[in-house]
């Protein structure tokens, strides 16, 4: 099996103070688009006549991207129970088979 090593990259998001993260070196090119999807974001709400400060434009591409977490996370456990109330009727129904 391959060794998986990993890689401190500088995370640069916005106007906010540069970090090193610890990233899989198989991780790092997706890392490196997700801060540049981010970073792109932030921009369009800081160009323009409404403008937002670099702070409030981030804050909202925050807010973006936690709601869309939460939705797909209580999309993915709504169906996680409705299969699992589907296999235990599936089950009840094969135990009167036997």
């Amino acid at each position: 099996m391959k060794q998986q090593y990993e890689h401190r990259i500088t995370i640069k998001i916005a106007d906010a103070e540069p970090f090193r993260l610890p990233v899989k070196e198989s991780e790092e090119s997706f890392y490196r688009h997700v801060i540049d999807q981010i970073n792109n974001n932030v921009n369009r709400f800081t160009l323009g006549a409404n403008a937002d400060s670099p702070d409030v434009a981030l804050a909202k591409v925050t807010l973006y991207y936690a709601t869309m977490l939460y939705r797909q996370t209580n999309l993915i456990n709504s169906q996680s129970e409705i299969l699992q109330t589907f296999e235990e009727r599936l089950d009840s129904l094969l135990e009167g088979s036997d």
